[in-house]
């Protein structure tokens, strides 16, 4: 795989197997330190305490002639998976000190979609070891707090016997994660489509969980702590919060060749609303950091203001910083390497950097000119940039709306393309309508008519020709994006749905001929249950649990003897 030989984690030395006290293999772990080993909270057995007390075996497999040790979960080291998906994670303390220099090199580096990396698990019937390689497919779940990994082959996604094994970047060799699940489509897909995917906790999330593992990590936190927020205040600017975190919760734009997605604010040194605002955004979006304030700082936040976790990969207070300082920061942060010359702006040069940006302070840096310059260079390599100004009328912020201001035949084109996908919607949703579907209960979900009218408006925009049309393009662009996928996923529902519905329907038929036998008295009784069961069966989609509940309520009222008649 083309490791040297004097890699920091060659022969990873730090790999740990872990055995029940029986001998059998219950999972992976990741030796930190001298006595202490990383793994996920479900490897080890629940004996029924809050935190178990069982003793396992831990055994370095990389080392020569190691011995197993015993060992238990640490004190105030054990986070169980909650509900939400979130945790997971859990330290062991050793019965017996390790060598120092087998611990592994934990580091923070973002989970950018498609860096290639590797594992090494414990699978059955292979308790020496089994290596697969993947590549990150970004974050997943209901906070984000895992992120996926596509296999490079159908073989190569994890099992059980890998989870607590370290998920290694194989360009720099350090540890960037721990491999924690996997999911399979159901035995009914077919083999050809089925999806088998891994996913594993980065680095920072299990910082964020497990604070004493800080001890161990290297690399740069990815807030500048000027701009952590305390968390302990609400939102006061509820319009701009709603905005950055719509930008942040965006997918980055891919396939639009020549077109840079950058967005430019003002943030003047009195409006502490804004920048409070700002804080607070980067602060929840940080694996690291938005698990360390209040709940209510998320439960209690104004609707649309919190943005996903994971969705700042580097935030900087470039004030009085030069453009190499910032080229530094950014390198060190995704720990780039260039060959020959290894200055910071050489290395951000020789690499693609798929990084979401906030830098604070643009036109405070020490050449604010020089500084908008290495943004252009990080929106070419990739980047999405939010850069924050303190003065509306500095310089900086003039080149920067020069500079990334977008080709209008590239902005024509897009638009073009928006308008062919809006009519291929309005054609799937009046499809629906044509076969009875009701109307989406959602108040804020958009139609057809609604894309129209806003692509019109678009089309007329005061900012066309400004950067800022590409945010207003790739909102827009999502709308469509979801009424199509909402028309689609209407059409399969009722496509799927139908054998059982026209079932439903025959037998509804089939009793109904009944009524005629029945007395006018039993009959008034059987009608009302009767229309329940056509309007349930009329809908489209149809509610088939409750359509199935009410065709068997008239069924078994038609079986039913009048009261003090023997059946």
């Amino acid at each position: 795989m083309g490791i040297t030989a004097d890699a920091t984690s060659s022969g990873g030395t730090w790999r740990v197997r872990i055995r029940s006290s029986g001998g059998d293999v219950l999972g992976a772990g990741i030796l930190l330190g001298s006595e202490t080993v990383l793994t996920c909270a479900h490897v080890i057995p629940d004996d029924g305490l809050p935190v178990p007390a069982t003793e396992v075996l831990v055994e370095l497999v990389e080392v020569h002639e190691a011995q197993p040790v015993p060992a238990r979960v640490a004190d105030g080291c054990w986070v169980p998976q909650r509900s939400d998906g979130c945790g997971d994670v859990a330290l062991l303390r050793l019965g017996r000190p390790q060598p120092a220099e087998h611990a592994a090199p934990l580091y923070r580096l973002p989970p950018v979609l498609g860096r290639p990396v590797w594992m090494g698990g414990f699978p059955e019937g292979l308790d020496n070891g089994h290596y697969l390689r993947a590549k990150t497919a970004g974050r997943v779940g209901p906070r984000a707090e895992w992120v996926g990994l596509d296999p490079k082959s159908p073989r190569d996604v994890v099992r059980k016997g890998f989870s607590g094994a370290g998920v290694e970047d194989e360009a720099t060799r350090h540890v960037i994660g721990m491999v924690v699940s996997r999911y399979d489509d159901p035995v009914g897909v077919p083999s050809a489509e089925r999806l088998s995917v891994s996913y594993m906790i980065p680095v920072e999330t299990i910082v964020r969980h497990l604070p004493v593992v800080h001890r161990w990590v290297r690399g740069d936190p990815g807030v500048d702590r000027p701009l952590v927020s305390p968390l302990t205040t609400g939102v006061q600017d509820v319009g701009f919060a709603q905005r950055l975190a719509l930008w942040l919760r965006r997918e980055p734009l891919t396939g639009r060749a020549g077109i840079t997605d950058v967005e430019t604010v003002v943030i003047e040194d009195d409006d502490h609303a804004r920048y409070e605002a700002l804080s607070r955004a980067i602060t929840l979006a940080d694996r690291e950091l938005s698990g360390g304030g209040p709940d209510e700082a998320v439960s209690a936040a104004p609707h649309g203001t919190v943005p996903p976790l994971g969705s700042v990969d580097l935030a900087i207070d470039v004030t009085k910083r030069t453009d190499t300082e910032v080229a530094l920061r950014v390198a060190d942060r995704m720990d780039l390497r260039s060959p020959g010359d290894t200055s910071p702006l050489s290395r951000v040069r020789a690499n693609a950097v798929p990084l979401t940006i906030v830098a604070v302070g643009v036109d405070r840096a020490r050449d604010p000119e020089a500084l908008v310059g290495f943004m252009k260079l990080l929106a070419d390599r990739g980047s999405r940039l939010l850069l924050v100004f303190r003065d509306p009328h500095s310089s900086g912020l003039r080149l920067a709306e020069r500079l990334f201001r977008p080709d209008a035949a590239r902005i024509d084109a897009w638009l073009d393309e928006l308008a062919g996908r809006v009519a291929l919607a309005a054609d799937r949703e009046h499809e629906t309508a044509e076969r009875g579907a009701r109307r989406s209960p959602s108040a804020d979900a958009e139609d057809a008519t609604a894309l129209r009218i806003n692509l019109t408006r678009l089309r007329s925009d005061p900012e066309l020709r400004s950067h800022r049309i590409v945010a207003k393009l790739a909102a827009f662009e999502h709308s469509v994006r979801a009424v199509a996928e909402r028309a689609e996923e209407t059409l399969r529902v009722i496509d799927a749905q139908q054998p059982a519905v026209q079932e439903l329907k025959w037998q509804l038929v089939s009793y109904t001929v009944m009524l005629g036998t029945k007395a006018e008295s039993e009959r008034a009784e059987l009608i009302p249950l009767h229309r329940a069961a056509v309007r349930l069966l009329a809908e489209v989609p149809c509610d088939l649990p409750e359509a199935r509940r009410a065709v068997d309520r008239f069924v078994a009222a038609v079986h039913t003897p009048p009261e003090g008649e023997a059946p």
